[in-house]
């Protein structure tokens, strides 16, 4: 039962030293979704307002009677 624990344990700790040495480049590569908007201006002014927040980037998508917002 102990050796069984001791192997839990440090599986564990394996897992959780792998996710905290995630590079920041390949976290801040992922798009966040945000919202919808209804038109392009809108999405636009609501995107330079995430980046001036710290994001890197920001994307409006879409097109017609919808954006969405995207930032990285």
């Amino acid at each position: 039962m102990r050796l069984r624990a001791g192997l839990l344990v440090a599986g564990m700790a394996a897992a959780i030293v792998s996710v905290l040495s995630t590079p920041a480049s390949a976290q801040a590569a992922a798009w966040t979704y945000i919202g919808v908007y209804t038109s392009k201006h809108n999405c636009v002014d609501a995107g330079q307002m995430w980046v001036r927040e710290g994001w890197n980037a920001y994307e409006c998508s879409g097109g017609g009677t919808y954006w969405e917002l995207w930032v990285r």
